[in-house]
């Protein structure tokens, strides 16, 4: 059994045209098994032909050629006279397929296709320079993963990345985005050596009553920082951690004795918190109904009043637990090494109050430096307006100034 934290503290996705958002909700409704709220979005005449129980069978059918669902892993809509076609890509364990959901001009669902999924291949930002540098297997502690060299004589300054939440590939791949991809190679093209590794959770079938954080993230990042320290052409080892990753980096980077640190979207709150303020924002823009139970939840976490073995919102409370008692800002403020914070002005699911707190905690210190801009969202792609989850179903790439702010931190 994968561990999938509900709510994943990161969640993603998009401002919508017209009927993206009516269309994800109905694939969320469809693939999260709530086949009565899927069916009311359809229209009459989908009605008519539908029922509960032939959409029941129908996932069913999926499941049972592709095993276990993973995620809904991009959209794209096509315009066809009256109608909006939205074509999803479903991820289970054995495979995609692609999900036609039309919308009407009522924003309803009329009409429901699936096929097979066509692969979509990575393309390159504009700021890499595939020339500058080569990619190399690499292995983590037994998990697969993938070094980039620069080209040249070095030594170069090297760095670790380290994943957010949920069982996440190398590149850690969001909808049809590759955040740690873009990194390697962004960063790579500009004189950087970066190691980056399939998460453990994404590699194994773990036991989420048993997993803990140390096993999760930290016994791999510390690894993979001894590997990059161990290397005749490094000069010195940064880690970078994005989300829930950057959360955990600070202690990393002491244990490891790292020469720097970079924390991308690093929330300073405990995880329920930052949950409970995902879910509320979600709910008031209408993408999370019935949220009652879950806030309970999150509040009775807060309270430490569930017992640690239980199983909860997709892991278990003392996963929770362990977690609080990381007070990331705390040891931030007690390393003397160079820090570099990114924050997405977009960003809902890591706030200005997480903001506030690292403002408080570091503001004013020479090895510090703090970044925001106001138009990222929390995977550092560019946009508009709110952000939403399907905003991360939308294919793009970390954002240039990101990569150049990075780099140039690390090089001089």
């Amino acid at each position: 059994m994968r561990l999938t934290v509900f709510l994943s503290l990161f969640l993603g996705v998009m401002v919508f045209g017209a009927f993206d958002q009516e269309a994800f909700l109905f694939v969320q409704h469809l693939t999260s098994e709530n086949f009565e709220s899927a069916l009311n979005m359809c229209s009459n005449q989908v009605k008519a032909q539908l029922s509960v129980q032939s959409l029941s069978n129908i996932w069913n059918s999926l499941k049972a050629q592709l095993s276990d669902f993973r995620e809904i892993a991009g959209y794209e809509k096509i315009i066809q006279a009256e109608y909006e076609i939205y074509n999803f890509t479903l991820k289970f364990d054995r495979g995609e397929i692609s999900a036609l959901v039309t919308m009407d001009r009522e924003g309803k669902v009329a009409g429901l296709f699936f096929k097979q999924a066509t692969k979509t291949e990575y393309e390159l930002p504009d700021y890499v320079d595939p020339e500058s540098f080569e990619e190399k297997d690499i292995t983590v502690n037994g998990l697969p993963g993938k070094i980039t060299i620069p080209k040249g004589s070095g030594p170069f300054p090297a760095v670790v990345l380290v994943h957010g939440s949920g069982p996440n590939d190398m590149d850690e791949t969001i909808g049809p985005n590759k955040i740690f991809k873009d990194i390697a190679y962004g960063l790579s093209s500009k004189g950087i050596i970066v190691l980056r590794y399939h998460k453990r959770t994404f590699v194994e079938k773990v036991d989420p009553t048993t997993l803990t954080v140390e096993k999760e993230v930290i016994e791999d990042a510390l690894e993979a920082v001894k590997i990059l320290k161990e290397r005749k052409d490094v000069s010195r080892v940064y880690v970078l951690g994005h989300s829930l990753g950057a959360m955990l980096t600070p202690e990393i980077a002491e244990r490891s004795k790292a020469d720097g640190v970079v924390m991308i979207a690093p929330p300073a709150r405990p995880l329920e918190e930052v949950m409970e303020d995902q879910l509320k924002y979600l709910q008031s823009l209408g993408l999370a109904s019935n949220v009652e139970e879950t806030l309970n939840i999150l509040e009775k976490l807060k309270r430490k009043e569930i017992p640690p073995d239980e199983f909860v919102l997709g892991a278990p409370a003392k996963y929770f637990y362990d977690l609080r008692e990381r007070d990331p800002a705390s040891i931030a403020k007690r390393l003397t090494i160079p820090m570099l914070l990114i924050f997405g002005g977009r960003d809902y699911q890591v706030t200005e109050k997480d903001q506030e707190i690292w403002l408080k905690e570091l503001s004013g210190r020479e090895n510090v430096k703090i970044l925001v801009f106001d138009d990222l969202n929390h995977l550092m792609i560019s946009g508009e307006g709110k952000s939403t989850p399907v905003e991360y179903m939308k294919k793009g790439h970390v954002d240039k100034r990101v990569i150049d702010e990075i780099a140039r931190w690390m090089v001089k």
